[in-house]
């Protein structure tokens, strides 16, 4: 910028104005008040040489040139359980860092129904849940700019992905009427807002980019799965389960899609489950169990000794027992008579899995009846949505060409035990994907793209809405995908051997 002189006199903020529009064609800029109230010092301390940082036709940072290349951005993936953000370099669209941690709503209730409880009881306890949930956010960030030695704020646009309930408490809106039928939220269609209106510790000035949602239960994580799978855009009938405390489960293609919410809760994460916990150092993720001596081979994550069960082994070891006959198809485990690994402790069945001092063992590690049944309810839950939206567009499984296994579970299931169980439909293996954190991709390519943006909404407009319970068949068929792996073999047509 050219100094001021006794012969011109224009303004600082003038003269900023001026050479954008002679620069960058770019007239009536604007300026918040933050920036006008260190604009001098910063023109004149850097020689009036400066970085200026526009969103769309606003500035909305102004610097020493020097800094010309620190443009970042964070994508954040709010899950019920966890926390997931990915920092970006707005320039050259890499991704730098990755970090998460667990969502500190959990303190206040492992659901979304009972967050929505919670938060509706008064308006004390939402801003409770939002204050937690942004100190969370904050805490992601932090951490992300130590591992990547950025400034916060160098991070000048943020976008937001996660199920509606999230996305509410993210905002600080009313959940109260997500848990009202007919569950209806307070907003469905992509909002920008500025950083500071939410007391995120980035630029004051960073847009946040909130993804649209779909539904009371289905939000902007589903919209995301449907960007990254590009589902919406191909001719193959494809299928999106994103596995989590609430699963989303996606039928369709470019002509149309259907979307619902399956209530699976937190046993695939290890909750609910007497040995079980998260997929960290020390948790069992695969275990195989010889049907004749019922002798236990696992691994271990790090290769450290056992800990306890992560979701991946439950599903393994569920499976496995059901093999060997140690469980029936209604779930039930056989009596203690039958082998000196089934014991009764506090009235529950058990098989023992480690036994203490084993392989380093702390602890006896088992499963129980219990699990059992918590993995039941979880895996019906995932199945009967995934039969009611095939039933609703009326196709069969073969019909089904692509089917994307979404989440951080996903990665680590193993897809014969996972079909066993009756957890997924029976479809070829060669059909299946594991996509991993395909609501992070979608929301780190909403980060980089305008366009993604707009097609997010356009499907967001696009997708119907399936609600499970309503459909007249939805208990009957809850029921029947209890069983292992259903009620009806016939719908398993691949597992007719070992059923």
């Amino acid at each position: 910028l050219d100094k001021p002189d006794l012969s011109d006199v224009r303004s600082d903020l003038q003269r900023i104005r001026d050479s954008l529009r002679e620069t960058y064609n770019l007239d009536s800029a604007k300026f918040s008040f933050e920036l006008l109230s260190r604009l001098p010092e910063v023109l004149r301390d850097s020689g009036w040489k400066v970085a200026l940082t526009l969103w769309k036709d606003k500035i909305i940072d102004v610097e020493a040139s020097d800094a010309i290349d620190e443009v970042y951005g964070v994508a954040v993936d709010i899950g019920t359980s966890k926390i997931i953000g990915y920092l970006t370099d707005l320039k050259s669209g890499k991704l730098l860092e990755v970090c998460f941690i667990e969502n500190p709503q959990i303190s206040y209730g492992e659901d979304v129904i009972s967050r929505i409880t919670y938060a509706s009881e008064n308006v004390e306890n939402l801003r409770r849940l939002h204050k937690v949930l942004i100190e969370g956010i904050n805490k992601v960030i932090s951490r992300l700019c130590i591992k990547a030695k950025c400034r916060a704020r160098n991070i000048y646009e943020v976008t937001v992905v996660g199920n509606t309930v999230m996305h509410h408490l993210f905002l600080s809106l009313s959940t109260k009427f997500l848990g009202l039928s007919p569950y209806v939220p307070v907003v469905s269609e992509p909002i920008n807002v500025e950083a500071r209106e939410l007391s995120l510790k980035v630029n004051p000035s960073a847009n946040v980019h909130v993804l649209p949602v779909i539904a009371g239960f289905v939000g902007a994580d589903a919209v995301a799965d449907i960007i990254a799978t590009g589902i919406h855009k191909s001719d193959e009938l494809s299928m999106v389960v994103d596995i989590g405390t609430n699963t989303e489960v996606i039928l369709g293609n470019k002509e149309s899609i259907m979307a619902s919410s399956c209530a699976s809760g937190p046993a695939f994460e290890g909750a609910h489950i007497k040995c079980g916990m998260k997929a960290v150092t020390g948790a069992i993720e695969r275990l195989t169990i010889d049907p004749k001596t019922l002798e236990v081979t696992y691994k271990t994550i790090g290769g450290s000794p056992p800990v306890g069960l992560c979701g991946s082994a439950v599903i393994d070891c569920i499976a496995e027992l059901f093999k060997a006959g140690i469980i029936d198809r209604g779930g039930r485990m056989m009596d203690q008579d039958m082998h000196d690994k089934i014991r009764m402790v506090d009235s529950d069945r058990e098989f023992v899995l480690v036994r203490k001092g084993e392989d380093g063992a702390k602890r006896d590690i088992v499963i129980t009846q219990r699990d059992v049944r918590e993995i039941q309810l979880a895996k019906s839950a995932i199945y009967t949505g995934c039969y009611i939206l095939m039933k609703r567009m009326k196709v069969r499984p073969e019909d089904v060409e692509k089917c994307y296994v979404a989440g951080a579970f996903g990665n680590y299931l193993n897809l014969t035990n996972a079909k066993l169980i009756g957890m997924l439909p029976d479809l070829s293996p060669d059909k299946i994907e594991f996509v991993g954190n395909a609501a992070g991709a979608g929301a780190r390519m909403a980060l980089v793209s305008k366009s993604v943006r707009e097609e997010a909404a356009e499907v967001a407009r696009k997708v119907e809405y399936v609600e499970l319970a309503l459909d007249p068949d939805f208990q009957l068929e809850f029921a029947s995908a209890m069983y292992l792996p259903h009620r009806d073999v016939n719908r398993f047509p691949s597992l007719k051997d070992l059923v």
